[in-house]
């Protein structure tokens, strides 16, 4: 009993400590110019809480775990809620996962194009201006 109780506070503690960070990371968000990056963010604070409501769900059905009637039918149902919370919570959490990585290599090959659009710039400039004084020296010895 001290144990169920005890893990079932530990998870309604954790899942308060996770909403009150995902609401401040939206926070921060809404305040994004690129309407783009504001929709990821919309939609992964909506998955995290998401996530993190179902953490809380099953740390209250933990503690309902000592009232909740030992019939057959309750305890499936009781175990099926289980494990359709702890399903769920995995899916969210690959799902985030998968967001994530693919938002962050799109930033990066952005970041990347851009980079290497700065250094063709670059050497054009430097091919330039190392061409130009051997033209003023071919007039000049002309």
């Amino acid at each position: 009993m001290v144990t169920t109780s005890l893990l079932s506070l530990v998870l309604l503690a954790l899942a308060g400590v996770l909403l009150d960070s995902h609401r401040r990371e939206w926070a921060d968000a809404r305040e994004e110019t690129d309407p783009a990056e504001r929709r990821f963010a919309r939609s992964r604070t909506l998955r995290r809480w998401t996530a993190t409501a179902s953490i809380a769900v099953v740390g209250g059905l933990i503690a309902l775990w000592p009232v909740t009637p030992r019939e057959p039918w309750w305890v499936v149902v009781y175990m099926a809620a289980l494990v359709l919370l702890a399903g769920l919570i995995f899916v969210l959490g690959v799902w985030d996962a998968w967001a994530s990585s693919v938002r962050f290599r799109a930033e990066s090959r952005r970041r990347v194009a851009e980079h290497t659009q700065t250094l063709v710039r670059l050497l054009e400039d430097h091919r330039g201006e190392r061409d130009k004084p051997s033209q003023e020296t071919e007039s000049a010895r002309a």
